[in-house]
């Protein structure tokens, strides 16, 4: 997975659905720009004393806040688990 985009909730009818979250440049602890998320599971690493290591790189995601779209979802969650 390369990027993530989650939009929102319209306002009215005819409004654009607004991004209320994106990931931005490139990965974080890392020059690979390629992926979203990045793990690695290793057993027995050769340079640590651990027994197992799980090294995880992420691309930032950016999150806007977005009252309708909460509100939405809100409700959407209040209807199914009643």
């Amino acid at each position: 997975m390369e990027s993530i985009q989650l939009v929102g909730a319209a306002a009215s009818d005819n409004a654009m659905l607004p991004v209320i979250a994106t990931s931005i440049g490139t990965l974080v602890g890392s020059g690979d720009s390629g992926s979203f998320i990045n793990l690695l599971f290793e057993t027995n690493p050769f340079e640590s004393s651990c027994d197992t290591r799980i090294v995880m790189t992420a691309k930032p995601l950016e999150v806007v806040y977005d009252a309708v779209s909460h509100f939405s979802c809100f409700i959407f969650l209040m209807l199914h688990i009643a």
